[in-house]
Order: C-alpha cells, then structure tokens, then sequence
C-alpha cells in the first residue's frame, strides 16, 4: 500500500489535421483522466509589487504514476479538483518515464507543467 495519495487530473493532448489543401492546421484536444498524480512544491519567482503587474509565472513537478503510458509532448493537464472552467498548466518539453522496475514507488515519471497570467 502506498504512503502517498495524488489526485486526479485530465491530460488533454493535441492531434493536428490539415484541410484538403494541406495548408490551414486544426488541432483538436482528447482528454484522458489520470488518478494518482502528485502535485510538487511550486516555484514561483520572489516578485514584489511593481513586477505583479506584469504578470506571475507557476510551475510546478508532478510525479505520473506508472499506469499512464502516453507521451506528455504538447499538452496541457487541469485538476480535477479546479472545477468546471480550471486553469490549464503546459508541460515542458517531452518527459520520459524511467523503467518500473527501478522506481519502487507508484511514479515513474516527473513532468514539468506551468502557467503565466499576464
């Protein structure tokens, strides 16, 4: 039995088409529920009140469970837990999960999300 329980979440992730001339791109967005997802410290810049008008910057490391075996390039994950219009956190880049036999934990993955307002 794990120590550690993550929440819910939704992995929305892009498939792109072209119209018949090859030229104007839809993407559009399949969600795929994910349970077991540990949410990481945030790390936000140290800003004071004259940069908040600009903007903040939240980024955060979840650690995947080993059941989700999809790639994480492109796309963007929400919380269950945010309601019906939650905020969307990006992934960085491609995240590869390390092989399960090394990882004694329900996680083998760690991704990087994050999302700016302003």
């Amino acid at each position: 039995m794990a120590m550690f329980r993550g929440e819910g979440v939704k992995v929305y992730a892009p498939t792109v088409t072209y119209d018949a001339n090859n030229r104007d791109e839809a993407v559009t967005w399949a969600a795929t529920a994910v349970d077991n997802v540990l949410w990481g410290q945030p790390t936000t810049e140290q800003v004071d009140e004259a940069m908040r008008l600009h903007g903040i910057h939240a980024q955060y490391t979840l650690g995947v469970p080993k059941g989700f075996a999809g790639s994480l390039r492109g796309c963007y994950v929400t919380r269950d837990r945010d309601g019906t219009d939650p905020p969307k956190y990006w992934v960085v880049g491609d995240p590869m999960p390390l092989p399960p036999e090394i990882c004694p934990t329900d996680w083998n993955r760690e991704a990087v999300v994050g999302r700016s307002d302003g």
